[in-house]
């Protein structure tokens, strides 16, 4: 699902900075708050008929945790993480603003910044840089099949990634909601993006807030992880 923001935003908030508002808020408000609200608790308009029994629910921002990342587990997202987040949308859940102009996606990043101060204390930065993902044979796809049983992926996501896996049912997030184990075979409804460089930065700095951790230190050899990735694109409903 895509969102058009035509020239009337870039009209509301040349309106708006003329008598002295602020650009970034602006942008924020028009975009961003009917369902985050405006002071950035999740808590807009539209938030109360948004999966009100079942996460996820619209991001508090004012918490300082965020789920999509190529930084460490517990640290917050760089301006590219966010600004990959507005460009893509979650499937699903959030839509995509590439409709917005480039500059206006950086005032929405700016105003949504301004909801945590760590932003402004500890400038986040990625942690690992996503390479070009290695050639993908059978001998990655069972080797990465190893992997999804040692790291035990499959108490979630299940033996055949269907997301039915035995804790499955119990999973929670950090606010005591209901969370759904990810459906390996459907590839579209990945929030953190389908391709191997998303799901690469998935296992590596996993979703906070969720049952689904970091795997930056789970395995000794680097290969690990892309041979996980193969394995898992290996899964996808044909």
């Amino acid at each position: 699902m895509r969102r058009s923001f035509p020239a009337s935003l870039l009209v509301l908030v040349l309106a708006r900075t003329a008598t002295g508002a602020d650009p970034a808020t602006a942008v924020y408000n028009h975009a961003c708050a009917w369902c985050h609200g405006k002071d950035g608790r999740g808590d807009g308009p539209a938030a109360f008929s948004i999966n009100k029994y079942l996460s996820p629910r619209p991001r508090d921002f004012t918490r300082g945790q965020f789920k999509l990342r190529s930084t460490p587990s517990g640290q917050l997202p760089t301006d590219d993480d966010l600004l990959r987040t507005l460009e893509r949308g979650i499937p699903g859940y959030m839509p995509s603003f590439a409709g917005l102009t480039a500059g206006e996606r950086r005032l929405a990043v700016t105003a949504v910044k301004r909801f945590f101060p760590g932003f402004a204390t500890a400038p986040p930065a990625p942690f690992f840089a996503v390479r070009i993902p290695p050639p993908v044979d059978d001998a990655a796809v069972n080797r990465g099949r190893e992997a999804y049983a040692a790291a035990g992926c499959a108490a979630c996501h299940g033996e055949r990634g269907r997301g039915d896996g035995p804790s499955a049912p119990a999973l929670r997030d950090a606010d005591g909601l209901p969370i759904l184990a990810a459906d390996l075979r459907y590839p579209a409804r990945f929030k953190g993006g389908a391709e191997p460089p998303d799901l690469y930065r998935t296992l590596m700095s996993g979703f906070d807030g969720t049952p689904m951790p970091s795997y930056a230190s789970a395995f000794d050899d680097p290969r690990t992880p892309w041979d996980l990735v193969a394995y898992i694109r290996s899964l996808r409903r044909r």
